[in-house]
């Protein structure tokens, strides 16, 4: 074969090459960047157009069932729910609260001290969960990153949370009751002590120490790694 066709078809054959190496690379950049958030580590705000994030409050997993979403509060009343697992809604829900719901949770925020804290991320255990909460007014702009098996963290700190929760009513997408509430709760009433067989734990209770739901599978949600709002 001549020298000059062998050339041609090693020149024909590296020019084939290298427009495959091009094209992979412009494939490539086309593919959306991977959701690198750690579970430690909050999202951004879900904001609406038109709209500044003043507050939000998002709470992680753990090893359990503990609900893991996310809520921001905006500027205009608009508040967008982002249920991830072990919720009764799943997905991205938008709704309104009020002026005087606005109100009370930026009064919240003061009463807490908000601006007082700092992060409390001390790993002391791995089986806890995390809530993250940010608060803007003004200019200024705080987050706070707690993780719920740190034993410094203020009681004040919890209480903002489980206040955020109930004032933005999020029971009705998270499935379960808010722990703070301003209302005065009824007296308790003693219960009858239990005898070894019906308490948590025991071989015959029939349980193993966790309150099951009858239906645990209902609020299960997608997997671990799964985010409804394109945060894969």
């Amino acid at each position: 074969m001549p020298h000059a066709s062998r050339t041609s078809r090693r020149w024909f054959w590296q020019c084939v090459a290298c427009i495959a190496l091009i094209g992979l690379a412009a494939c490539g950049k086309k593919k959306p960047p991977a959701d690198t958030t750690a579970i430690d580590q909050p999202h951004p705000p879900d904001t609406v157009p038109g709209a500044t994030a003043v507050a939000t409050l998002e709470r992680t997993g753990c090893y359990g069932e503990c609900p893991v979403y996310r809520l921001t509060v905006n500027s205009d009343g608009s508040v967008v729910y982002v249920g991830t697992r072990w919720v009764k809604v799943l997905g991205r829900q938008v709704y309104k609260v009020s002026d005087a719901q606005l109100a009370e949770l930026q009064a919240a925020f003061d009463r807490a001290g908000f601006f007082q804290f700092r992060d409390y991320d001390h790993v002391e255990s791995t089986d806890d969960d995390w809530a993250h909460v940010s608060f803007r007014r003004g200019s200024t702009f705080k987050r706070v990153r707690h993780y719920h098996g740190d034993n410094s963290a203020p009681p004040a700190l919890g209480v903002l949370e489980d206040e955020f929760d109930r004032i933005v009513d999020s029971s009705k997408f998270v499935g379960a009751q808010a722990v703070g509430s301003s209302s005065v709760a009824p007296p308790a009433t003693v219960a009858p002590p239990a005898s070894p067989s019906e308490l948590p734990g025991h071989p015959a209770s029939g349980h193993a120490g966790r309150p099951s739901s009858p239906n645990p599978n209902d609020n299960a949600g997608p997997p671990d790694e799964a985010d409804p709002d394109n945060h894969p």
